[in-house]
């Protein structure tokens, strides 16, 4: 960050002299100079969020030098913007000159770096230890392509749960014991990274490893490009020396998506608790009127375990609708225990399988993907789905569904059919998801939700 920082600014000043020198002998560069200032902190926020700061895509080649003209772009976009958001005269030919320069320069010197550490690797330095698991004929031709030296990846060892240990595979490399000792011999051998062959491993080998992967912390996972049982796990296209594999997303939000996620929820929640209050006061008084309890209170389990009361009003005349019963959890909203969209809640103490633990990165949600159906197992299904492709897109399309079937009801027999314990097709956010023909079975459970 220090570094392009640096060529940043680098680029800027001499864009400044040369533009006063080359085409304009009255513009004063000073002025140039003390935009320049004023842009550079906006620069590594433009650049990390084109990912050259990810380590993914650090030494990437091609991909590398395209994130830095992306994001050398973004920034002539972002001063062209604040030019005139400040009403502050900028220099075309400075612009011009300033996104050459700093496209060049941070081009040049991170080829550089990467040519410095291609030879520091072929020394035994920068290399990443990795284990591979699976071990057959597709296994041993990648892992012998990995072990180019240009790569920086050493294979340590092979795991596989059908070869007895110490077997000794095509390339020198050994077996070190099954999958379920990854972590054991993974700290033994000092590897922070793993390989998976998914047609190599026992299914539900395969189902620990997907879990184990997807958790906060732990190893860096990757699985050989080519296992479609996997389109649905939040898996993301990646490549060593022209290897193609998939990466197990870590099922945590950025900081910036947090911080969005929380934006949309506070805004949502004091709309509707504004736009509905006279709602409210109606259901609270015939409450009081009737007598008894107002407020009912579930014990639930929140993000990261930490249980907390969802509130709900009691039953009675005014609440028998559902969308009325459940205002009050968006007090919960705005205390940050709940979110308007995300995983369905479950009450406290309840038995959670370990696949279960992803779930609780979020914030559980008011409604979500799991309103779709009604099959407990379907709806953990559909939970671990959201979380994996989370986006603030995906958030809105699943409200601007629940408004619509809001304002236009499905007839009894279609959404019986609908929300029954049919299974139903995981797509991308941009699609619906609709009910398929085929029944599918799920070795998962969970609970209903609330909403």
């Amino acid at each position: 960050i220090v570094v392009d920082l640096g060529l940043y600014a680098a680029a800027l000043l001499l864009a400044a002299r040369l533009s006063e020198h080359l085409w304009s002998a009255d513009h004063r560069s000073s002025e140039d100079v003390r935009f320049a200032l004023l842009l550079l902190p906006a620069v590594p926020l433009i650049f990390g969020g084109q990912g050259l700061y990810r380590p993914e895509n650090l030494l990437a080649g091609t991909r590398e030098y395209a994130a830095v003209l992306r994001a050398c772009t973004y920034t002539l976009v972002a001063a062209i913007i604040g030019g005139f958001a400040l009403r502050t005269p900028v220099s075309r030919e400075w612009l011009v000159v300033s996104w050459v320069l700093s496209t060049a320069l941070i081009g040049l010197v991170r080829f550089a770096v990467r040519r410095i550490v291609y030879r520091l690797r072929r020394r035994g330095l920068f290399v990443r230890r990795v284990l591979l698991l699976g071990a057959d004929a597709q296994a041993m031709v990648m892992a012998a392509r990995l072990m180019r030296a240009a790569t920086g990846v050493q294979v340590v060892g092979v795991l596989d749960d059908y070869l007895p240990v110490g077997a000794e595979l095509a390339g020198g490399f050994r077996v070190l014991g099954t999958s379920a000792r990854l972590e054991q011999i993974a700290e033994r051998t000092g590897a922070d990274e793993v390989v998976v062959v998914p047609q190599a491993l026992p299914w539900e080998s395969l189902q620990c490893l997907m879990a184990a992967g997807a958790a906060p912390g732990g190893l860096r996972m990757h699985l050989l490009a080519g296992f479609y049982d996997l389109l649905a796990t939040g898996v993301q296209l990646s490549q060593a020396n022209g290897v193609p594999m998939l990466t197990i997303r870590k099922v945590v939000l950025t900081p910036g998506e947090a911080a969005v996620k929380r934006a949309v929820d506070l805004l949502v929640a004091s709309g509707l608790l504004v736009l509905l209050s006279p709602a409210v006061t109606l259901a609270v008084a015939s409450l009081a009127i009737r007598g008894g309890a107002i407020i009912e209170r579930s014990r639930v389990c929140g993000r990261d375990g930490r249980d907390f009361d969802l509130l709900t009003l009691a039953s009675g005349v005014m609440t028998r609708s559902t969308l009325v019963r459940k205002l009050p959890s968006l007090v919960n909203v705005l205390r940050g225990q709940l979110s308007i969209v995300g995983p369905h809640p479950t009450p406290a103490g309840a038995a959670v399988r370990s696949s279960t633990g992803q779930l609780t990165t979020l914030r559980p949600g008011l409604t979500g993907l799991w309103r779709r159906s009604e099959d407990p197992a379907e709806q953990l299904l559909l939970d671990l789905y959201y979380v994996r492709g989370y986006s603030l897109w995906f958030d809105l399309q699943i409200l601007f569904d629940r408004v619509r079937v809001r304002f236009r009801p499905v007839d009894g027999p279609e959404r019986s059919r609908t929300l029954s314990g049919e299974p139903v097709r995981l797509v991308p956010a941009r699609t619906r998801v609709e009910p398929v023909e085929q029944p599918a079975t799920v070795s998962v459970s969970g609970d209903q939700g609330v909403m």
